[in-house]
């Protein structure tokens, strides 16, 4: 779970701010405004800037997908073309349904 772990992601300070950057985001992801699977992302990493923990300037809200790509580019990994193929299918038939639903 990185640096941090366990005990600061179940903190009520993490909850509270959490919640914060959710909904000053619209409950959306800021790249692409999915609203499922979202993940509220440290912009400037723990690891490099852990006095911007619980800043709210330093949180966005990403879906799972940008998260993952985000995270990857920050790792210097190759991101998985397959997988990020099949993550942008389920994704987009999560919008199709979500659409329909709202209709």
């Amino acid at each position: 779970m990185g640096l941090i772990g366990r005990p600061f992601y179940t903190s009520k300070r993490w909850a509270r701010v959490r919640f914060l950057a959710l909904r000053r985001d619209g409950f959306a992801c800021v790249k692409c405004g999915s609203r499922t699977r979202l993940e509220v992302d440290h912009i400037s990493a723990i690891r490099k800037s852990p006095e911007r923990a619980f800043d709210l300037d330093n949180l966005q809200t990403l879906c799972r997908e940008h998260h993952a790509e985000k995270t990857d580019q920050e790792l210097g990994r190759a991101p998985n073309q397959a997988k990020r193929a099949w993550q942008s299918a389920v994704a987009e038939l999560a919008r199709s349904h979500e659409r329909k639903c709202n209709a």
